[in-house]
């Protein structure tokens, strides 16, 4: 009996110490989210479609040690959206989310439906003196964020991604990193591929507080993958395709900081072939641009902190084969509502190619019941900003934003470009490290760029949203 005991003691001691050594292997991060959305009339007009919902998630990014400077780094999104046009975000599950059972009547039921887990990530990273190896599906991301963005703030609702073989190379505050990525695989052969070559160029000098960069990246399918008619997120203007896809994007990124002042900068450009013709036969390429800038005056001797948003994006020429609109990442935000939300009566920021339809729904997404899934195109915006440090856990911030369209978006009759003026008001809640409680109340009047002109005279209503949202990171 006592050898037993002795044996089974030892087998426990053996298997807890196993136990042990692997649990500090992994190395466990991610973050909660719980948030509410109120949009009380986002189509500007009477009836105003109000959007009302709440949304819960969670992530975890597990961080497995292999060997020294050997990870292998994945991450699991839980209650992640259902519908297909969100499927790949970071929006999370919707709260009434219907009865599980999948019978009976939602009006009865007593349990809410269950979700899949999803992984939207999986590389290996390999770290050494020089640089380092990172292979897989991994997160990708490049100045501001006005592009490419993976979507790590606490609040960001989508990420960037790419199945990747990239090689960082770092010498002294210099960083180039070579990367080629495959968007697209059919099958096993050559032909169904879409596939990117990406350099990207850093400098980074935390002494000074000076950051610059370029992040390049050609994209190229044959003509059987190419699909940029294919409705609804497809090229306005596009009929057929004649030939395949190839374009390029060039990012330049500037920061600077000072004690007292820090100031950053990103323009894109987009140029090159969408290998689709117009109904009258014509190529439809790329050129489009984007500047956007950011400017802070942090709180130094006060409890006042001072910032500044504006930039420009171009939008499609109407009277023109090629396609000049260009969408900034759904992630870069300046304001509650405009450029965030869906509204009006007409897409005058041709967002429709970044933000698809969901198809499987049947009627599809519309103003009046979609996501905060708006980019911002076609307009230049100023957003100045200034907000008090109540104390080491409250701040309250004030935004006012004013912004017209770049180009008139369906050739419309005596058309204006004024889009009109927003307020927003946030009070930011800090009551620990990591915690973070946020409700903001958005009033947009809007301009008169929202009626279509004489030829449409729509409704331009004030418009009003709020929102209250708390995040966890660990």
């Amino acid at each position: 009996m006592k050898q037993n005991m002795k044996k089974l003691f030892l087998f426990t001691m053996v298997t807890v110490a196993g136990f042990s050594a692997r649990a500090i292997s992994i190395d466990w991060t991610g973050g909660y989210r719980l948030e509410y959305v109120d949009v009380d009339r986002p189509t500007l007009s009477d009836p105003g479609g109000k959007k009302s919902y709440g949304l819960n998630y969670l992530y975890l990014q597990p961080k497995m040690i292999a060997s020294d400077g050997i990870n292998i780094i994945s991450r699991f999104d839980v209650l992640a959206n259902e519908k297909p046009a969100y499927r790949n975000s970071q929006l999370g599950s919707f709260i009434g989310s219907g009865l599980s059972t999948g019978a009976g009547a939602n009006t009865t039921a007593q349990n809410s439906e269950s979700s899949n887990m999803r992984v939207s990530q999986l590389y290996l990273n390999v770290n050494h003196e020089y640089g380092s190896l990172v292979a897989g599906r991994a997160p990708i991301e490049f100045g501001m964020g006005i592009t490419h963005n993976a979507g790590r703030g606490a609040f960001d609702h989508w990420m960037d991604t790419k199945d990747m073989v990239g090689y960082k190379f770092n010498v002294d505050n210099i960083s180039f990193m070579p990367i080629l990525s495959r968007n697209q695989q059919t099958d096993f052969g050559i032909g169904g591929t879409i596939s990117d070559q990406i350099l990207d160029f850093e400098y980074d000098n935390k002494e000074i507080g000076a950051k610059a960069g370029v992040f390049w990246q050609n994209r190229n399918t044959s003509i059987a993958t190419n699909d940029v008619v294919a409705a609804p997120a497809g090229i306005p203007g596009a009929a057929s395709i004649g030939g395949g896809y190839s374009s390029k994007t060039v990012n330049i990124y500037l920061e600077r900081k000072w004690t007292s002042f820090e100031f950053r900068i990103e323009a894109s450009f987009l140029t090159g072939q969408t290998g689709a013709k117009t109904a009258a036969g014509e190529d439809i390429n790329y050129n489009s641009y984007a500047v956007a800038s950011e400017l802070l005056m942090p709180a130094v001797d006060s409890p006042w902190e001072y910032g500044l948003k504006m930039g420009a994006v171009s939008g499609d020429n109407k009277d023109t084969a090629n396609y000049e609109g260009y969408q900034l990442d759904r992630n870069y935000d300046v304001a509650i509502l405009l450029f965030n939300h869906r509204m009006g009566q007409s897409d005058f920021f041709s967002s429709g190619v970044s933000h698809a339809n969901d198809a499987a729904a049947g009627n599809g997404l519309s103003v009046a019941n979609s996501a905060d899934d708006e980019s911002i195109g076609n307009a230049i915006y100023l957003a100045p900003s200034f907000k008090y440090l109540w104390n080491e856990k409250l701040d309250l911030k004030t935004s006012v934003i004013y912004a017209q369209l770049m180009s008139n978006p369906e050739n419309y009759l005596d058309f204006k470009k004024d889009l009109g003026l927003e307020l927003d008001i946030e009070l930011i809640y800090k009551p620990r490290e990591r915690v973070t409680w946020s409700t903001g109340l958005g009033i947009l009047s809007p301009g008169a760029a929202w009626s279509g002109g004489s030829g449409n005279n729509w409704d331009t209503k004030t418009n009003y949203g709020f929102t209250t949202k708390a995040a966890i990171t660990f």
